[in-house]
């Protein structure tokens, strides 16, 4: 019996020896070094609890950033995806090509030019049915696509002899007022 007790209070002191040690760790990790003080057990356990909550503030605050961060990746992600299903294979956006944005810049631009420069206004007849075919026949789905079409567009429309005929056809037409918007336009053959 006397074993017993000797035991018991040999594991006693051993776990007593172990609690002090831990103690005096927590007061080296959590108490400035102070040579010549005495720290009493409660001001180091009041130390490492008042550390404990400073850490768990700060660890609560990186976890609410956290969650904030994900959830603005989540609706980046969810947005980049929607958008991603509105971009053609090859990047060009097919209502550029037929805007009205566009045809109404471009036709503010005309207007600006053919003030400044009149024979503009030829020109401006000229290149629009070419512009009004282009966006009909080329097919900008893929890069493939677009250049095999864009080169057909151009064998048929920007040839020599179409251009030529095209030309000939807008001078001569009654509904350009050459005379009145001070463009003269040589008559003469070489």
């Amino acid at each position: 019996v006397v074993s017993t007790q000797s035991t018991g209070s040999s594991g006693i002191n051993a776990e007593y020896g172990a609690m002090k040690n831990r103690l005096q760790n927590l007061k080296q990790v959590i108490l400035p070094v102070n040579l010549g003080i005495k720290h009493t057990q409660s001001a180091i356990l009041n130390s490492a609890a008042e550390l404990l909550r400073k850490e768990e503030a700060q660890l609560q605050a990186l976890v609410t950033e956290i969650v904030r961060l994900n959830s603005l990746i989540s609706q980046t992600k969810d947005h980049i995806e929607s958008q991603q299903g509105q971009i053609p294979e090859n990047g060009i956006s097919s209502a550029c090509f037929g805007s009205s944005i566009v045809e109404s810049q471009y036709s503010q631009f005309l207007e600006q030019q053919i003030i400044q420069k009149p024979l503009m206004k030829l020109y401006s007849t000229m290149l629009e049915p070419l512009f009004l075919s282009f966006n009909s026949m080329v097919d900008n789905t893929s890069l493939d696509t677009f250049c095999r079409t864009a080169h057909q567009w151009f064998a048929q429309n920007c040839s020599l002899t179409k251009v030529r005929e095209l030309a000939t056809t807008l001078i001569t037409s009654p509904n350009l007022d050459f005379e009145n918007s001070g463009v003269t336009l040589s008559t003469s053959s070489s």
